[in-house]
């Protein structure tokens, strides 16, 4: 029994699962003696299955372009979870998102209420007649939702078990980027595209206008508004004082910026905007309180307008600061989307290896994005060149704990403030490609 294949880290895990295909193989061998599976050419009712989270919703976005190009006729329909919905249903090629009620990647999940759930997914997508259903996590239970929905096509992985009910298998490459990953899935499809990949959170108008507004009241303008965009390499500040997107045809990326416009009123009458996100989805993978409050102080020091970000399950900033009286807390005030508007319009984002920070990416914002041991940076990090990485490397990683077993947690304890600091600053120096005037970032 070759348990080698599964993603797993625990033995007992890999072992189950293994035991698990191989009775599931040879019972299906005999199922379909009797009963021949339906060939399926053009799909036109497709099923993505996306039961995880925020930052993982974001990271499927150029799976969901591509499908949508390849079959524009198509009914493109999403199974989501309570975390990522809002990802799904505001892009415009996602025609219905369905939402789970609870899910196997919820923090602690019970066992026979999943069971029930996994039947209750699986009887639910029946009577929409899906012909092609994709598993984008490569996880047993949404394999089975899959097939107890009568879906004829199901494409996935085998790495975290139930080959056997898939039709097609994609091969996992470890430590391969999740987003060229989910790519990878339409590969049994046929679609094959040249341009390079680009992970994006739509955001309409009045998101936009309501961030605008949420920022105007929180610092107002002192003087006529800035009409230079003070960083974000491909962007430019467009007639409604928002950051439009300018993209290379040959790259289909943000251009580099002109040096000449880097000196002139890049910052007119507001100082810049740091978001920060103080929280994540696990606790293995959250940087100290302390740390914050040693890095936050000394952007406040400097000027820097701060806002910290996050979602209702977020710490609120006074639970985690000293002084949050002298920033802007907007944890759980905005939603997915919004956050991403005012991503579109920060300067710089800071946060832990969580959902906000493939927001970022989709922005376009200039990060740094501070990681633990849990997982590989070069397989889960946010898809964008504006994004550092930094972390603090330990023996034990990738450990994927969601608590760490050791009583100092090492990983993110020795990821000292001063060290992300100065790695701001270099990264912001580096974008400019000149000093800044708001000392000493």
């Amino acid at each position: 029994m070759s348990t080698g294949r599964y993603r797993y880290s625990k033995l007992r895990w890999r072992i189950s699962v293994s035991a698990l295909d191989a009775v599931g193989t040879a019972a299906m061998a005999a199922w379909r003696i009797v009963r021949t599976a339906r060939p399926v050419t053009a799909p036109r009712r497709i099923l993505i299955v996306q039961l995880d989270h925020l930052g993982d919703s974001v990271l499927t976005s150029p799976l969901v372009a591509r499908l949508r190009t390849a079959y524009p006729a198509a009914t493109i329909d999403v199974l989501a979870s309570p975390s990522n919905h809002e990802v799904f249903e505001a892009d415009p090629g996602v025609n219905q998102v369905r939402i789970a009620e609870r899910t196997w990647f919820e923090r602690h999940p019970s066992r026979w209420g999943l069971l029930g759930e996994v039947w209750r997914l699986g009887r639910s997508i029946r009577s929409a007649k899906y012909d092609l259903g994709i598993d984008v996590r490569g996880d047993v239970l949404s394999v089975l939702v899959l097939a107890l929905g009568g879906i004829p096509r199901r494409v996935g992985w085998a790495m975290g078990g139930g080959a056997f009910l898939l039709t097609d298998i994609v091969d996992w490459v470890r430590g391969r980027h999740e987003v060229r990953a989910r790519l990878a899935l339409l590969d049994p499809l046929g679609i094959a595209c040249d341009e390079p990949p680009r992970v994006e959170v739509h955001v309409n108008d009045q998101d936009r206008a309501t961030v605008a507004r949420c920022l105007s009241e929180a610092w107002p303008r002192k003087s006529p508004r800035r009409l230079e965009v003070p960083v974000g390499t491909g962007w430019r500040r467009g007639p409604d004082d928002r950051r439009e997107r300018r993209f290379s045809a040959s790259q289909g990326r943000p251009r580099a910026p002109d040096p000449e416009r880097l000196h002139a009123g890049r910052f007119g009458p507001l100082p810049p905007l740091l978001a920060v996100h103080l929280g994540a989805g696990t606790a293995a993978k959250r940087w100290p309180p302390r740390h914050w409050n040693t890095l936050i102080q000394r952007f406040l020091h400097d000027g820097w307008r701060v806002v910290v970000v996050g979602g209702p399950e977020d710490p609120p900033a006074a639970e985690v600061l000293a002084r949050p009286e002298r920033l802007r807390d907007w944890t759980g005030r905005l939603t997915v989307t919004q956050t991403t508007a005012l991503l579109e319009r920060a300067d710089l984002f800071i946060g832990a290896d969580s959902g906000p920070a493939h927001l970022a990416a989709s922005a376009g914002t200039l990060s740094v994005i501070l990681f633990s041991g849990t997982n590989q940076p070069q397989q889960w990090r946010p898809w964008s060149r504006h994004s550092m990485i930094l972390r603090h490397r330990v023996p034990c990683q990738p450990c994927h704990q969601k608590v760490c077993p050791l009583a100092d947690h090492p990983c993110m304890t020795a990821l000292e403030p001063n060290r992300v600091f100065r790695a701001a600053r270099r990264c912001w120096a580096r974008f400019h490609q000149s000093e800044s005037p708001h000392n000493p970032i």
